[in-house]
């Protein structure tokens, strides 16, 4: 074979200083999409972007000019070359990249090819700079590289060709293509931008001079194409036409883009199709970066360098080209966006390299369009604040909005404009507010106004009849600020406002109040006999017309037993259920016969809420009798400080005598029936509902009222505060009725699943992923699918139809959402499929894309091993024997116990609003949903766990199957079986050590008792001798004087040994106490503060008494001094521990707490010591950290165990020695480690030295100012 050398980009390195400005105009549609950046911003090390590749895992893989790195939805791992470091990446350069069949990673450079290694986390490099003496700065470029079906790996290169790699051999070979010339097989130095397989497995590439070529298989060399009309269509051969990509459909025919068009190559004729051909930009240096890939949907799109982005329908000839939102195509003809590359991962999302970054986009995504008031355009909406929505049945297409301030506006769906309606506007408060609306099946509509009333309009819009209230007629509107209205099977229509709920007839248009305990009225015939009575004077006695301030009386008699008509009117309030001004009738006795404060009993009297009436029979038999009437300071007659009475007559309390039983019976009757009247709770009325036979009706603060219109019954649900099974919050803003008769209730304290049926609630908030717990309004989505308006946005209701796990998929302003802040009945469902929610920010609309069902990829992205990530490890001291991301086992010692654990769902839609859940079987009970993508475990015991992660994607699609790691924790070698067994043996040996002892030391006490005896007879003999001598006398008392000076010296070397001085931190308080024993118990406590501040203290205990424990504490001082300041626990106990056994003190050793503060960590560690106890001040709670461990001194290397916790201020920490636990009183009995802590937590709020003068008195009183017989030491420490 020879060589040939095509030096094609020198001959036409002149061309690309020609420059057209002219872009043909191309007969294609143009499609407008959004989009999204990803940036340096976000964590890249550059915008320019080459190549892009979704591996097998999931996980995104960026090719930039300033390094490679992996994305996993959130961040980004860069990989560079660093000089000197074989194994880091080639260069930074890349242009493309693949992953094999042992998911590595092959990665196209500026000089060659890098292979990365997933589970050393290491490169392995080709540099053809030095494999083919390729020349520097681009020589060895290759641009991409295939595996094909067969698993084979080829490489498409700057000046090369074709490479293939050499699996056995571990090379990159250059592959010949067969010169039709000298009819030989020849080694091609030529350009090759891209490969592509065929349906057949046939490998194609476009070859400078030679133009499209495929893989002879048999030769193992390329071949040049065979093309039928090449003439006159397009020379592939000649640099112009460069072919930059290539592509093969389902037909097997070959997409081809080339520097001056797109091409369609048919196998089977041989035939080449132009289908998009350029005059200009032909020679611009850079378009001959191309990519061509398919859709989800089979259509095939075109990253077209500086041309943009074109989009074919299906494999067509009909392309649309796509214009980026935000971008312009510039005066020259090229877009102001330069696309290389692109990619399309296993969520349907395609991915474009651009020179501006990652450019993503995803055609399921909602997108949200924002209506709001534009000043001067008479077709944009008249208010921002938008209250109430109706889609028009009538006029197909039309939407109904009605606004706060800017009044009615029909929206035209298909023009986007809106058109304002006028009416007549007088008290409206905001100058035109319409909160709801209704229509009839004539064109005609209900407005719910805000000041004005309940207006109906005729389809022209003119106004047929209003509503509003009347302070002179029970009948009619209950009050002016209409909120809801919603039509009945019958046709009624139920009217709630901000002062109760009203029911219009559908027949007779006439409005009847629906009563609760404010509005509920008597017959109007009532309040007509009343009037009657007074006005001709019937009263047996009266007091009428009392103002303010009165306490009055009148005095009447009655002759004969008669029935008598009682009348009380004055001033109530249901806040606290009392008359203010109220009356009441007293016998001769003084008693009260009737009469009461309570406003439930009363009805209305018009005008105010406040003016109350009560009407009520009673029998009287001979007696004097009293009226009594008392008022408060305001709202007296004639000083109405609000609306009056309609009936001001009523004031105060008269009482008729009844003519005749007939009479009597006709009141009775009125009376009863308003009594059997049934009655909702609640006048502020914020939604209805209406289903079948009931109506529900949603109060502000008394909850739902059911109304069971069969029945006439009425029962209401409110909030019980001792039940878990209630509604979460009495006020009810939304209803929405479900295909299984569910009802879903909005409030502002989360969604309320309610059954009527089994009447039983369900409560989900913020705590379950709602973005707030002020639920808004809710409508009905796909399936059991709910889309809820809240006071943060909007957020979609996901219920998986086989686990039943609910999932809030939320939306908010990185959507595309302006006003955030929605309202309550703002909410409409089109029958176009089209939401659209109200806000005070403008009308929002969207329509909601197809729900990605694709499952997210799991991977744990990090492990850290005592806060250290296995990615840190050099690869031969890694803990781990495979990739991270195949990870499945693990095994640890027992000191490896602090775990954190990284993990990402890989589904890019919108990775911020992806979900997680995690659960460590072993320590976690259940899974925990805290949407958190890291979670640590400290301290855990030896034993067998596994950890689980679930993630969703955006859309509330959990991956099925959780991602699992097993993990060992070996324990110690201490605590092993075999460990056990040696312990078992111990301990048979230590029974039968300490019964020879016993049986020792009962022949010692049989030898002591017959050396008693005789003793004694010695004794008895000697009292016939002379008492002792003077000499003897002398030594004995010499032996007590010895030894009481040894137990000065003692002590006084103990005392010497403590420090003189307690440290004075500004963010500690510290006090100590200690009092000796008898003979001396080895008490030791000391103190270090360090160069950076941080505070080390010891509290010790020698073993023995008198000479010997100060001995120990001597030397245990020294080695504190030289050791203490270490700032690890362990090496400072080892250390100590190894230099007292060395000093072979018999089996003497030390007892010792260490401490170790630094600002709001503590260190601690115990060797023999009781537990230290710490008060959480914010708790207001005592722990013991009870910390086992030998005494130093006793064994080399012990495995001592340091905790770490977190102190803050107020809390306080209290060591102690076993001299105050062991106290014994008179009785024998031990003060005990339970007292210890119950009088600690009982005044630790104090300060140390109270806490040490209280623990004092404590033990001074336990052994009754008796020396003790061990040494007690206490250390207080309080955090400032």
């Amino acid at each position: 074979m020879k060589t040939i050398t095509i030096s094609f980009l020198e001959k036409a390195q002149h061309y690309f200083l020609i420059l057209f400005i002219i872009l043909p105009t191309l007969s294609s549609a143009q499609e407008t999409i959004q989009t999204e950046f990803i940036t340096l911003s976000d964590g890249l090390s550059s915008a320019g972007i080459r190549a892009i590749m979704q591996d097998s895992y999931g996980l995104m893989w960026v090719g930039t000019l300033a390094g490679l790195h992996q994305y996993d939805g959130y961040k980004f791992i860069r990989y560079k070359n660093i000089p000197g470091k074989s194994t880091s990446l080639l260069n930074d350069n890349v242009w493309g990249l693949a992953e094999d069949k042992n998911k590595n990673i092959w990665v196209s450079t500026e000089d060659g090819i890098a292979k990365y290694n997933r589970t050393k986390n290491e490169f392995k490099n080709y540099d053809l700079t030095e494999l083919l003496n390729a020349p520097p700065n681009g020589g060895g470029r290759v641009f991409n590289i295939l595996i094909d079906s067969k698993n084979r790996m080829w490489a498409a290169t700057r000046n090369y060709g074709v490479l293939l790699y050499n699996e056995q051999n571990d090379r990159w070979d250059q592959v010949a293509i067969w010169e039709n010339d000298s009819k030989n097989a020849v080694i091609v130095n030529a350009l090759v931008m891209q490969l592509a397989e065929d349906k057949d497995g046939k490998i194609w590439a476009g070859f400078s001079r030679y133009g499209l070529s495929y893989y002879d298989n048999k030769d193992s060399t390329f071949v040049a194409a065979s093309i039928k009309n090449l003439e006159g269509v397009v020379d592939f051969s000649k640099g112009e036409n460069l072919i930059t990509s290539l592509y093969t459909d389902l037909t097997n025919t070959i997409w081809i883009t080339g520097r001056n068009g797109i091409y369609k190559y048919d196998q089977i004729t041989t035939s080449i199709r132009p289908i998009i051909e350029y005059e200009t930009l032909k020679f611009l240096n850079g378009n001959y970066m191309n990519r061509i890939i398919p859709d989800q949907t089979g259509n095939i799109w075109i990253a077209n360098n500086y041309r943009g982005i074109v989009k074919f329908d299906g494999i067509s000839d009909d392309f649309t080209e796509i214009i980026i939102d935000g971008h312009e195509r510039l005066k020259d003809g090229t877009m102001d966006l330069f696309c290389f590359s692109a990619t399309l991962d296993n969520t349907g999302i395609i991915w474009f390299a651009t020179a501006q970054g990652i450019m993503k986009y995803d055609a399921g995504r909602e997108s949200f369009i924002n209506y709001k008031y534009e000043d001067g355009n008479n077709n944009s909406i008249s208010s921002n604040q938008v209250f109430g929505l109706l889609e028009s049945k009538i006029n197909k297409g039309k939407i109904i909005v009605g606004t706060r301030g800017g009044g009615l506006n029909v929206f035209d769906q298909k023009k986007q404009s809106f058109s304002q309606i006028k009416y007549n506007i007088i008290k409206d408060q905001f100058g035109g507010s319409v909160r709801s609306i209704a229509e009839d099946s004539d064109g005609s509509l209900w407005l719910g106004t805000w000041g004005d009333g309940l207006i109906h309009l005729d389809k022209s819009f003119r106004e047929i009849q209003r509503y509003t209230f009347d302070p002179k007629s029970f009948n009619s509107l209950s009050n002016d600020q209409v909120r809801v209205i919603k039509k009945d099977n019958e046709g009624n229509y139920w009217v709630g406002t901000n002062g109760g709920l009203n029911l219009i007839n559908a027949k007779t248009k006439k409005n009847k109040r629906i009563g609760n305990l404010v509005t509920r009225v008597y017959p109007q015939e009532l309040y007509d006999i009343v009037d009657k009575f007074i006005s001709k004077g019937k009263q047996k006695a009266s007091i009428s017309k009392v103002g303010d301030f009165a306490d009055l009386t009148k005095s009447f008699n009655i002759l004969k037993p008669r029935k008598y008509l009682v009348i009380s009117g004055g001033e109530g309030f249901f806040d606290d259920n009392l008359l203010y001004d109220y009356g009441w009738i007293v016998n001769s006795k003084n008693d009260t016969i009737w009469g009461s404060r309570d406003v439930t009993k009363t009805y209305e009297l018009g005008g105010a809420d406040k003016n109350r009436l009560w009407l009520d029979i009673i029998e009287l038999k001979p007696d004097s009798y009293k009226l009594r009437y008392k008022s408060d300071d305001s709202h007296g007659y004639g000083a109405w400080n609000a609306t009056e009475p309609l009936y001001p007559q009523f004031w105060g309390i008269s009482i008729v005598e009844l003519e005749n039983d007939s009479q009597a019976k006709e009141i009775s009757r009125y009376l009863n029936e308003t009594k059997k009247e049934k009655l909702i709770k609640g006048n502020n009325i914020r939604s209805i509902h209406i289903s079948k036979n009931t109506v529900w009706i949603g109060t502000d603060l008394f909850g739902l009222n059911k109304i069971d219109l069969e029945n006439n019954s009425v029962k209401t649900y409110s909030n019980d505060k001792n039940s878990q099974n209630t509604l979460s919050n009495n006020s009810v803003q939304f209803i929405h009725e479900d295909q299984d008769g569910i009802l879903w209730l909005a409030t502002n304290l989360g969604l309320n699943k309610f059954d009527p049926i089994n009447e039983t609630f369900k409560v989900y908030t913020e705590d379950d992923g709602l973005p707030t717990s002020y639920i808004a309004s809710i409508l009905p989505g796909d399936g059991t699918d709910l889309w809820l308006a809240t006071r943060n946005g909007i957020s979609k209701m996901v219920t998986d139809s086989e686990t039943k796990q609910v999932t809030f998929v939320n939306y908010d302003t990185e959507d595309g959402i302006e006003g955030m802040d929605f309202i309550a009945l703002a909410a409409l469902k089109a029958s176009n499929g089209q939401y659209f929610f109200g806000s005070e920010q403008g009308l929002s609309a969207f329509t909601p894309g197809n729900s990605n069902t694709i499952e997210p990829n799991l991977i744990f992205s990090d492990l850290k091993i005592s806060n250290k990530s296995v990615k840190s490890y050099e690869a031969d001291e890694s803990p781990l024997e495979t990739s991270l991301l195949d990870l499945e086992k693990l095994d640890l010692t027992y000191n490896q116990n602090d775990l954190t654990f990284s993990f990402a769902a890989l589904h890019y839609s919108n990775p911020k609003k992806n979900q997680y859940a995690h659960q460590l079987i072993g320590y976690d009970k259940s899974w925990v949903f805290d949407n958190k993508r890291e979670v640590t475990y400290t301290n855990l015991d030896p034993g067998e766990y596994t950890f689980s992660v679930k993630g969703s994607n955006r859309d509330g699609v959990w991956k099925s199957a959780p991602k699992t790691l097993a993990i060992t924790i070996h324990p110690p070698w201490w605590f092993t079986t075999w460990a056990y067994i040696g312990y078992g043996l111990l301990f048979i040996g230590l029974i039968f050590t300490i019964d020879r002892l016993q049986r020792k030391r009962l022949l010692t006490k049989a030898r002591e008792r017959m050396k008693i005896q005789d003793a004694e007879h010695r004794a008895e003999a000697a009292e016939l001798q002379a008492k002792a001598t003077e000499s003897e006398r002398r030594a004995l008392e010499l032996e007590f004087n010895q030894k009481k000076k040894e137990l000065d010296e003692a002590r006084d070397l103990q005392l010497s040994m403590l420090p003189k001085t307690l440290p004075q931190l500004p963010q500690l308080d510290i006090a100590v106490y200690m009092k000796t024993a008898t003979e001396v118990g080895g008490d030791y406590y000391d103190f270090n503060i360090g160069l950076d501040g941080t505070l080390t203290c010891v509290l010790g205990d020698a073993t023995g008494h008198g000479m010997k424990a100060g001995t120990m504490v001597t030397a245990v001082k020294g080695l504190f001094n030289s050791y203490g300041a270490n700032p690890d626990i362990l090496y400072s106990f080892q250390e100590i521990s190894r230099c007292i056994k060395q000093m072979q003190l018999d089996k003497l050793s030390m007892c010792m707490t260490m401490l170790k503060i630094n600002n709001n960590k503590l260190l601690m560690s115990a060797a023999g010591m009781p537990p230290i106890l710490i008060y959480n001040h914010s708790e207001k709670s005592v722990s013991e950290q009870v910390i086992k461990g030998m005494p130093l001194g006793t064994f080399d290397k012990y495995p001592y165990d340091v905790r770490e916790t977190e102190l803050n201020s107020g809390d306080t920490l209290l060591l102690m020695s076993d001299g105050f636990p062991e106290l014994l009183n008179s009785e024998g009995e031990l003060y005990g480690y339970q007292r210890v802590r119950n009088s600690f937590e009982n005044i630790a709020e104090k300060t140390p030295e109270e806490i040490i003068n209280h623990l004092k008195d404590e033990g001074s009183r336990w052994v009754e100012d008796q020396d003790p017989d061990d040494d007690v030491t206490f250390v207080v420490i309080k955090v400032k």
